[in-house]
């Protein structure tokens, strides 16, 4: 038996709204079930205080050219580092600029969820600095046409590296890097 008229109406209402949330969360949860995961976000440890142009001191331009280059890993394009290098022809950018084109050749480029630098010694002689700094890296790679994920975050060993830096102008540049032993 049916409640009176009167009272159908709020039933009614509320069946409508409970039917209509459970349809919106549906679909919601149906668009994100399709939607590629976000990649994390990546952290990178440095100074809390920094200056307003990283690049105004040897070890602000390490750590702008180290996450340009976090950056650079996810498209496999080395211009987000172009600005914090000597120029297009130096070692630093060449080096970057090959891993990349090696990465995408086989279709991969890479999420760096870790980027830390740490035990930062800075050796200055005029124009010149040489920085060395303990490199943690976490990440993991993904197909460059989907941004699917390849693997699953792995803890890259770490490694000391070396960087010159060289002041042109008001601002320090990434001139190379390599890894020491």
């Amino acid at each position: 038996m049916l409640p009176p008229t009167g009272r159908r109406t709020p039933i009614l209402a509320l069946t409508a709204v409970a039917v209509g949330l459970f349809v919106v969360g549906g679909i919601l949860l149906v668009g994100r079930l399709g939607a590629p995961a976000e990649a994390p976000s990546p952290s990178f440890s440095g100074p809390s205080a920094a200056p307003t142009d990283p690049t105004a001191t040897p070890e602000g331009a390490v750590r702008a050219f180290f996450m340009a280059f976090a950056t650079a890993r996810r498209t496999d394009d080395p211009t987000a580092i172009a600005s914090l290098v000597t120029s297009t022809n130096s070692s630093a950018y060449l080096t970057v600029s090959g891993f990349l084109a090696g990465q995408k050749a086989v279709g991969t480029a890479s999420v760096l969820t870790v980027n830390d630098l740490t035990n930062l010694v800075v050796a200055q002689a005029g124009a010149q600095a040489t920085v060395t700094f303990l490199h943690h890296q976490v990440g993991f790679d993904v197909s460059v046409d989907s941004g699917q994920p390849k693997e699953s975050p792995t803890a890259l060993p770490d490694v000391r590296v070396q960087v010159v830096v060289i002041k042109t102008g008001a601002r320090w540049l990434v001139d190379s890097f390599e890894n020491l032993p």
